[in-house]
């Protein structure tokens, strides 16, 4: 299932959500920051994986996923629910405007 969305920093965002149904709680908050990072300025698409989780190494209620720009991968992202965003590259998480 895909979402889109609009904001004034970005034209279009799609959301892709495999294997599970979309939580508009962590949408929101994705959009929120992906609209604050101007690393990702860029960015068109969010693919989450699966559902909403924890995990024995990591007990904060997240989702999981990806950032693209069209077919270029440019960050995996965990989105926790006490409001965290966390990148896989380090300047992604040092570009974020909170």
């Amino acid at each position: 299932m895909s979402r889109y969305f609009s904001t004034t920093a970005r034209a279009l965002l799609r959301f892709i959500w495999r294997g599970s149904e979309p939580v508009d709680s962590f949408e929101n908050l994705i959009k929120d920051k992906v609209s604050r990072n101007p690393r990702l300025a860029d960015a068109d698409t969010v693919e989450i994986a699966g559902q909403p989780h924890t995990s024995r190494r990591d007990q904060g209620f997240r989702v999981s996923g990806q950032i693209y720009k069209g077919t270029k991968r440019l960050t995996s992202i965990h989105a926790y629910e006490d409001g965290r965003v966390v990148y896989s590259k380090d300047d992604y998480n040092n570009s974020q405007d909170e």
